[in-house]
């Protein structure tokens, strides 16, 4: 009989824990599948077996939509600092070149922002 590890999907909040959630539902179905693969398991037995495999299922699922969920909110958050230090670099130029050498700047990126979506 193996060690059964606790898969927790009701406080996941980090990638982290998603993550090693995750693979500890990996291992339970492999573990899982390796023992329903012997022929001289009793019916019982491979009754709650199966139900264990579709339980660990059903929670790998909610691990991984909740993975999923994390990982878009990282990446808006990683999308909103990036423009937020654009606008305080922005701020910072603004007030070290002259306005001149400033909007020579904005022309020369907006130009290359244009050929960029061609």
């Amino acid at each position: 009989m193996m060690d059964r590890a606790m898969i927790k999907t009701d406080s996941l909040n980090t990638i982290g824990e998603c993550l090693e959630q995750l693979a500890l539902a990996e291992e339970g179905l492999i573990a899982i599948d390796g023992q329903l693969l012997k022929h001289d398991a009793d019916q019982a037995w491979r009754k709650r077996a199966e139900n264990a495999r579709r339980t660990i299922g059903q929670k790998k699922r909610i691990i991984t939509a909740r993975l999923s969920v994390l990982r878009h909110q990282e990446k808006e958050h990683n999308r909103q600092m990036h423009h937020t230090r654009d606008s305080y670099l922005i701020a910072e130029l603004r007030e070290i070149v002259t306005p001149s050498s400033f909007l020579r700047c904005v022309h020369r990126a907006e130009t290359k922002l244009e050929a960029a979506s061609e």
